[in-house]
């Protein structure tokens, strides 16, 4: 707690303090110190230095030992530091306009000292719509275009307050740098695959049989899916009908025993080995209706409350 007897010192006008600021520090100090209000004048007098202590010995010591001696005071002041109206708007407006983030600065105190410039303002009724005062926030903060996507979507709506929240949220860490919790909430599962080489069907002389045979150690040590059959589609697992392995080696394979049918035989009609899966469940589980009915579907969830894209895509 402060003791009483410092608020007995005026506060110090330096050669870098702003004057209306010195101005509002004397008038809270006047209201707490405990000299008379004849002696106040002499105190502040005493504590100015350079032009502004020039000033106030111009005055008569008589007028500054009154109770009114620190309005004259203040008005000898004004009339050396006091700026225009017109001037001391554009100064802080010039202030909160050329204002941005160092690359040194935390984002509280970015946003601290940008709610500090703007309040400037609005002493001289410059007042700015709440959209565009988040907008300039977000501009101000000195993001790179991924980054201020990014704020975009984490905003619930354009106001100033859900754009402070945002940029709190995604820069956490303090520093200007994107959390990386923010964006990292999708996880990728690799699967083995197969690749192999195309082949024209049409083209396959009956000599070579059907159906053709595939070296899967070609084409270089790649993987990707399964060949094609005969009718021109991409073979599948006869279990999860997935294309990049075939039943015998199908994850969700419980291991029953295959079945291998061969068709009639036929003068013309070369022959085709199917591997069959026999089920004797009754009814499929929920995950083996899912994987059937969900197959060549995706689910993309990018955790946004809203798109920055707009109703239509």
């Amino acid at each position: 707690m402060a003791d009483r007897n410092s608020y007995k010192i005026p506060p110090a006008m330096g050669p870098n303090t702003v004057y209306e600021t010195w101005k509002n520090e004397i008038a809270v100090w006047r209201l707490v110190t405990d000299l008379e209000k004849k002696r106040q004048a002499l105190a502040v007098t005493l504590s100015l230095t350079g032009q502004a202590r020039a000033k106030a010995l111009e005055i008569d010591v008589a007028e500054l030992n009154k109770d009114t001696g620190m309005d004259t005071l203040i008005h000898a002041l004004d009339s050396l530091f006091k700026k225009e109206t017109v001037d001391l708007a554009y100064e802080a407006y010039s202030k909160f306009d050329s204002f941005r983030k160092s690359d040194t600065m935390t984002v509280s105190d970015f946003i601290i000292e940008y709610e500090h410039r703007y309040n400037q303002c609005k002493r001289y009724e410059m007042v700015l719509p709440d959209a565009i005062l988040s907008f300039k926030l977000l501009d101000s903060s000195n993001l790179s275009q991924k980054e201020r996507q990014l704020a975009l979507t984490a905003a619930t709506d354009l106001k100033f307050d859900a754009m402070k929240s945002a940029l709190k949220r995604i820069f956490n860490d303090g520093q200007g740098k994107m959390d990386e919790g923010a964006t990292s909430g999708i996880t990728v599962k690799q699967e083995s695959a197969y690749m192999t080489r195309k082949v024209d069907y049409n083209k396959q002389k009956p000599s070579q049989g059907w159906p053709p045979k595939f070296n899967r150690g070609t084409a270089g040590s790649s993987r990707g899916t399964n060949p094609i059959d005969k009718f021109g589609r991409r073979t599948k697992c006869a279990i999860c009908q997935s294309i990049f392995h075939w039943a015998k080696d199908c994850p969700h394979r419980s291991d029953p025993a295959p079945v291998k049918l061969t068709e009639g035989p036929c003068d013309n009609t070369p022959e085709e080995n199917c591997n069959l899966t026999l089920f004797t469940k009754e009814h499929k589980t929920d995950n083996e209706i899912f994987m059937t009915e969900s197959f060549g579907c995706a689910v993309l969830d990018t955790a946004c409350t809203r798109t920055v894209c707009g109703k239509k895509w």
